[in-house]
């Protein structure tokens, strides 16, 4: 391969001379020859103000905090409170397997059940578990219920509710049973018809 002095790269061996430079049909590579360069690439800099201004650093998403980046931000619980606590409304409790005795607590709203860190209830030590997500539990902040619902036609292995297969979701009740994956959970309500905050 060589270069000719216009910077065309070429096969010496097929052409003896820049087939760019000698074509008469005015063909150019784009950005070489006279034709209209694009602007290279530049890292962004603090120091320096004509990049800075034209490609700003990026920033932490805000959250919606007073004086934050433009206007992006995260979207929150609905009952997480201006302290940035997410309230406790209840807990599943390991009755078997190997996290026996183990919580997991239930916050507000929804609560995504699968194997992997995206999942508000992270079952990773349970490999039975569908990393695309096996169930969801809601808690009904207007009536004080809770109930579960499963994934369908994402997670790949059933959800049972007192040894039923969960097709469709139902209103969950202290001490139900749960299995996800080779585990079973039961349920537990802090807030509930006698005690909500």
């Amino acid at each position: 391969m060589k270069q000719c002095p216009k910077g065309h790269i070429y096969d010496e061996k097929m052409n003896p001379s820049c087939p760019y430079c000698s074509d008469s049909s005015g063909f150019q590579p784009i950005g070489l020859g006279g034709q209209p360069e694009f602007p290279k690439t530049v890292p962004i800099m603090n120091d320096s103000d004509a990049v800075s201004d034209a490609f700003p650093p990026t920033v932490p998403v805000d959250n919606g905090s007073a004086g934050g980046s433009s206007g992006m931000s995260v979207t929150i619980a609905l009952e997480e409170t201006e302290a940035g606590i997410n309230p406790v409304r209840g807990w599943l409790v390991a009755v078997d397997g190997d996290k026996k005795g183990s919580s997991f607590v239930i916050h507000g709203e929804q609560n995504s059940v699968g194997r992997g860190s995206k999942f508000d209830i992270n079952l990773s030590f349970d490999r039975a578990v569908s990393s695309d997500g096996n169930a969801v539990i809601a808690y009904d902040s207007k009536n004080s219920k809770f109930f579960l619902s499963p994934v369908l036609g994402k997670g790949k292995n059933n959800v049972y509710h007192n040894d039923s297969m969960l097709l469709m979701p139902v209103e969950l009740h202290d001490y139900d049973k749960i299995q996800f994956g080779t585990a079973t959970y039961v349920f537990r309500s802090f807030c509930n018809e006698n005690y909500t905050y």
